[in-house]
């Protein structure tokens, strides 16, 4: 950025709008995501096309929850420790996987355990403890402040796991019944 474009009428206020002017006194505003210092005419960033309206979105207030009550909400149903903490989405996916899980073992123990079953009925339940544990530890983190043990993109991860290894297990089940084994 050359030095005629500086932030001369910037409040320097953490948050505020700065708006500094070029060399040749237009009034010129800096991107809140890159920094890059835009003309006013252009209601997108010229380097990241951050809107300019973004200059005007208010910081989110981060909740302040007690790590424990985050935790235990989040023992109760997975996913709740994490939307008390404004990781809704985080939670949501979390809410929808637990039931998914416990969904299946209830039809799993409904249709009868059988030798041939217990393999797919091991596979959920441990699904469902490694769920509830680690949502539980990932909401009391976040409630903490740090960094969570699983993100959203292990989570995504380890549900198209559990579907890839019930759809083998299941192929294995079904295709020895299938034979009139």
């Amino acid at each position: 950025m050359p030095a005629t474009e500086g932030h001369a009428g910037s409040t320097g206020t953490a948050g505020a709008v700065s708006m500094p002017t070029g060399a040749d006194g237009q009034p010129r505003w800096t991107c809140p995501v890159c920094e890059h210092v835009n003309p006013l005419e252009r209601d997108r960033c010229e380097r990241c096309d951050t809107p300019f309206t973004r200059l005007f979105e208010e910081p989110e207030a981060p909740v302040e929850v007690d790590p424990a009550r985050a935790m235990a909400w989040s023992i109760l149903l997975p996913g709740l420790g994490h939307r008390m903490v404004g990781r809704t989405l985080d939670g949501v996916a979390r809410m929808v996987l637990f039931a998914w899980v416990v969904g299946t073992l209830v039809v799993l123990v409904a249709s009868g355990v059988s030798g041939a079953t217990a393999p797919l009925l091991l596979l959920y339940l441990v699904a469902l403890v490694c769920l509830e544990v680690t949502s539980a530890v990932d909401a009391r983190r976040l409630a903490a402040g740090e960094e969570p043990l699983v993100s959203s993109r292990a989570l995504l991860w380890g549900a198209v796991a559990l579907v890839g290894a019930s759809v083998l297990l299941a192929t294995f089940i079904a295709l020895p019944a299938a034979r009139g084994r």
